[in-house]
């Protein structure tokens, strides 16, 4: 079984609108009806995994032709993932995709990375002269995952990842237990560079979930945190980026 998760389940913060970022329209249709329908033909289910809050919004403003599931996190990626995991009944052999609701990836990305799997989580990533953060091989079949101070450049060249992956859900979901049981308490949330969130990327360095770079040259994919970015990267989209 291959699942498909598209993550919406943020308290947007840092965009400022009514609209929740996985509705926004993007020439004629929703972001999320675009990712997916990029993403269906390589899924047996596809779960739009979005907050309480938003979860009237969802339904108001879109017909969904994936599934919802609707959780109570707040603590970040990893967890609102971590849940939806725990939410089916994941066996030895199943796969996903991971995917987050204000980004839209173009070009043929999810056959890339079908074709590419090799039994480990692949990380997307260009290199880039100043990412936000470094993924590297720790040496030992794993990546770490070095992360800039809160909105500053890594001051060395590194990699970019995209706002997708691809794994063994069995393994992801196991990993991200533990990593929520190593690191949240009743009393404690985790203490990160980014916002005190439970970031996804985190479990690469706190678990031993395998997982290896897939270096992509020339991709570019669609993705924004600010209504400025929105205007700004559809602006910049063209026909044959949206096909």
């Amino acid at each position: 079984m291959v699942y498909g998760f598209i993550v919406c389940a943020g308290n947007q913060s840092r965009f400022k609108s009514d609209t929740p970022k996985a509705l926004v329209d993007i020439k004629g249709k929703t972001l999320l009806n675009r990712n997916i329908a990029a993403m269906s033909p390589y899924c047996d289910r596809i779960f739009v995994v979005c907050s309480i809050l938003n979860e009237s919004k969802f339904i108001e403003k879109t017909f969904l032709p994936g599934e919802k599931m609707v959780i109570e996190s707040g603590k970040g990626s990893g967890d609102a993932v971590w849940q939806a995991l725990e939410n089916l009944n994941i066996k030895e052999g199943d796969t996903c995709y991971v995917q987050w609701g204000d980004s839209m990836q173009r070009g043929n990305i999810y056959q890339l990375l079908k074709d590419s799997y090799k039994g480990k989580t692949l990380i997307p990533c260009t290199l880039e002269e100043n990412p936000d953060y470094e993924v590297f091989p720790d040496g030992v079949g794993g990546v770490r995952v070095n992360f800039s101070e809160f909105n500053e450049p890594v001051n060395k060249p590194g990699y970019q990842g995209f706002s997708l992956y691809y794994c063994d859900a069995y393994t992801l979901k196991f990993c991200l237990r533990e990593f929520h049981n190593a690191i949240m308490t009743e009393d404690e949330e985790y203490n990160h560079k980014h916002d005190n969130e439970m970031v996804f990327l985190d479990v690469f360095n706190e678990t031993k979930l395998p997982a290896e770079v897939l270096e992509v040259r020339g991709y570019k994919e669609f993705y924004f945190k600010t209504l400025e970015q929105l205007e700004e990267g559809i602006q910049q989209l063209k026909d044959e980026d949206l096909q």
